[in-house]
């Protein structure tokens, strides 16, 4: 896809996390992880619509949130008053060095146009001993890829979609889609974070119907995949969407959450 990543969300702000509230329910669980204490000051790096900020500021963390596109950043400046938002590149961030406690970015650094860039501008804007937190992209097995997880038969919906966005990759041009898989633990140590380590969220999401499946679809990063394939296969694939069994209605997915300490 040639389209910047950041433009394609700025065509979906309007529903992005509206459908269905895939993000918010991961920004709860990610901030529970996290456990961030009164007065931290937070920095959310490619905030949307305020997944993160708004568990962030409930747990009374200082919040600071940026993202590339100037709808992301409005919807989120109207919903959250009480964070600084600032429409601003990850890569390159207009903030002052040692500023923060604890940085994270959910679902954004594998789509980077230079990941590397991202997670260096992290270390750089954190405070000595403060943390760097990222989710989403990885290509290094997780403790969930391992096995370590309840019945896999359990919640299908989620397996029946990788199985399908797989059958059809095929039929994506050079570069087709967005993001590509990021290797967490060498980004971390390239741009000197220590203690290393992984962590866990889940989420559980339910769909009335396919199509409202298929508008989620369309309102986050899955549409830049959706897009890309030719007319046949886009109209093949929506088909095939609106066809997925009926009482399957629940998606369940588990994200790593990478992390490293700046040394103090």
């Amino acid at each position: 896809m040639n389209e910047s990543a950041w433009k394609l969300f700025e065509r979906v702000a309007a529903d992005y996390d509206q459908v269905a509230p895939f993000f918010a329910e991961f920004g709860r669980a990610i901030v529970d992880v996290l456990d961030p204490p009164g007065g931290c000051r937070l920095l959310d790096l490619g905030c949307g619509r305020g997944a993160l900020t708004a568990p962030a500021l409930t747990r009374g963390c200082a919040v600071t949130a940026v993202d590339a596109s100037p709808a992301m950043v409005e919807h989120l400046a109207a919903d959250f008053p009480a964070a600084r938002a600032y429409v601003m590149d990850v890569q390159a961030l207009d903030l002052p060095s040692d500023s923060f406690d604890l940085a994270v970015s959910s679902f954004v650094i594998h789509v980077l146009d230079d990941p590397a860039a991202g997670v260096a501008e992290a270390y750089r804007v954190l405070a000595p001993g403060g943390r760097f937190v990222f989710t989403g992209g990885s290509a290094r097995t997780s403790n969930y890829d391992r096995g370590v997880q309840p019945d896999p038969d359990a919640f299908p919906l989620g397996r029946r979609l990788d199985a399908l966005f797989q059958e059809f990759a095929v039929h994506l041009p050079p570069n087709g889609g967005m993001g590509r898989p990021v290797d967490a633990a060498v980004l971390l140590e390239e741009a000197g974070f220590v203690d290393l380590r992984e962590d866990q969220a889940e989420v559980r999401i339910e769909f009335r119907d396919n199509a409202t499946l298929w508008r989620w679809a369309m309102s986050h990063g899955y549409r830049a995949f959706i897009e890309d394939l030719p007319e046949e296969h886009h109209r093949e694939f929506h088909r095939r969407v609106l066809e997925l069994p009926a009482g399957d209605r629940v998606l369940r997915r588990v994200t790593g959450i990478w992390s490293g300490r700046k040394p103090a």
